[in-house]
């Protein structure tokens, strides 16, 4: 995930995750809350919006799923780009720096991801991006991680709410099929066990 940092807009610029992403390179870990809310639908064409060095794009990639990751990190896209070179991926994948932001498709999808990241009218944004049936997964920090989780933001501006989640869904006509706080065990930099609080949204365009 990254964004163009502005005075109104809180988190790091590109320069900063352009050189995150360069030093740690691809991962291939899914989140867990992502994969349950995927893996039921039939594979069609979807976007992973703030994609980083896209590791959910290069997932639903191997499953089949046309996608395109958004970023506005060169750097990561890059790493994405050699990453699923490596595997084979690129006829299903596409990648487009961006600013996540104010970036729009230029078609309707059959499923948004959006994993860690906080946007302004996210849902509002993603459910436009749908066609009938489609589906929404937001999967960030929650904002009670910040009291008492580990990882992640602590600056409320870069966390989730679930009420606020769950109405901004209602609001722009989605059916909500998930919104909830998700706790996870991670395993933190002293290699011990600790719990992680994540905020979950799945939700469905009608038909």
């Amino acid at each position: 995930m990254s964004t163009e940092q502005r005075p109104d807009q809180p988190g790091h610029d590109v320069a900063w995750w352009d050189a995150k992403h360069r030093d740690r390179g691809a991962h291939d870990g899914v989140d867990p809350s992502v994969r349950a809310a995927c893996l039921p639908l039939q594979p069609g064409t979807a976007i992973d919006l703030a994609c980083g060095t896209g590791r959910h794009a290069r997932w639903l990639a191997g499953l089949s799923w046309d996608v395109v990751g958004v970023d506005s990190s060169p750097g990561g896209l890059e790493v994405a780009a050699r990453a699923a070179t490596a595997r084979d991926l690129d006829a299903h994948c596409r990648w487009v720096t961006a600013d996540a932001r104010t970036w729009q498709p230029e078609a309707p999808v059959e499923l948004v991801v959006v994993a860690f990241v906080a946007l302004p009218r996210l849902v509002e944004r993603a459910a436009q991006w749908l066609v009938p049936g489609g589906r929404v997964v937001v999967v960030g920090h929650a904002l009670s991680n910040a009291s008492r989780g580990v990882g992640g933001p602590r600056d409320p501006r870069l966390l989730h709410d679930v009420t606020a989640l769950r109405q901004a869904a209602h609001a722009a006509g989605l059916r909500v099929r998930v919104a909830a706080e998700v706790e996870r065990p991670v395993i933190w930099d002293d290699d011990v066990r600790r719990l992680q609080v994540d905020a979950v949204l799945v939700a469905d365009h009608p038909l």
